[in-house]
């Protein structure tokens, strides 16, 4: 079992139910099976992986902060359970680093790059530790919300879109051998590099033994705004036509999320599947 799990339950015990102006009450949710977790701990946050199609076990995880303005995604890779073992990690480690007293004092973008340092040094430190979790690693996306301004750091090819006025825009750039030799100098398509072979080959994930440069990119929100925070089981599967189309489509967050992953798996993704919605209130 994640080690994730029971604190996320305890987030969610906490939060209690909350009363909207039309008297409505509301309550946190969270459920869990064999094959998928979910959990919406606010009305404007919501989170749900999967396990797939193909995999024996799930080595994505998510994480929340208790007021909800952070929220990490993240995708292990290792032998045996290894991988689940540094995503939980990587989650576990950014969200308490940044509600630790110490970093209260830095920028949010200084202290979301500390928290990716804390997280790479405990997936590093671990995996010499333990020989069945040696050369384990994540990939790792974070969102923080201060005021109208939403931050982004990631590593590896965990993904960040945001969704404004009927548009949806990839916000991080993969940390990929084709994304970043191929996409970004114009020989591949972004659609394209779906579908390239080294797709998966990753120049970056927290746990390696080459260090990490996470990247950070900070996004203005404006009221009903939504940001989808990914793993690559989902957007492999799913064109940005197809991402965009369940996005910005009607009902609760946890209704799209849900049919983010269902669809992805329709698909036929390969892997873990999750998605993290979030919708901006002014």
């Amino acid at each position: 079992m994640k080690p994730s799990l029971q604190s996320i339950r305890e987030m969610l015990h906490l939060s209690g139910p909350d009363t909207a102006p039309n008297g409505d009450v509301w309550r946190p949710v969270f459920e869990q099976n064999d094959q998928r977790q979910l959990s919406v701990p606010s009305r404007s946050l919501c989170a749900v992986t999967d396990i797939g199609n193909n995999r024996k076990n799930n080595e994505d995880a998510y994480s929340f902060s208790l007021d909800c303005k952070l929220w990490v995604v993240a995708d292990g890779m290792g032998g045996h359970a290894a991988g689940e073992v540094a995503s939980a990690l990587t989650v576990e480690t950014i969200v308490e680093t940044m509600e630790s007293a110490a970093e209260a004092a830095l920028s949010v973008r200084d202290r979301l790059m500390a928290a990716f340092t804390r997280a790479q040094l405990s997936v590093l430190t671990h995996g010499l530790q333990d020989s069945e979790c040696r050369g384990m690693g994540s990939t790792a996306v974070a969102g923080f919300v201060d005021g109208d301004i939403l931050h982004i750091c990631y590593v590896g090819d965990a993904r960040a879109y945001h969704w404004s006025e009927g548009r949806l825009r990839l916000i991080t750039n993969d940390h990929s051998w084709v994304w970043q030799q191929l996409v970004t100098s114009g020989i591949l398509t972004p659609e394209k590099a779906r579908f390239h072979p080294q797709r998966g080959k990753l120049m970056q994930a927290i746990g390696s033994s080459d260090g990490i440069r996470p990247e950070h990119t900070a996004v203005t929100l404006k009221p009903e705004d939504r940001i989808l925070l990914c793993t690559d089981g989902l957007w492999e599967a799913l064109s940005d036509l197809d991402i965009h189309a369940i996005v910005a489509g009607e009902g609760s967050l946890l209704e799209l999320a849900i049919a983010l992953v269902d669809r992805a798996n329709a698909e036929g993704s390969k892997d873990n599947v999750t998605a993290m919605l979030y919708q901006h209130s002014s």
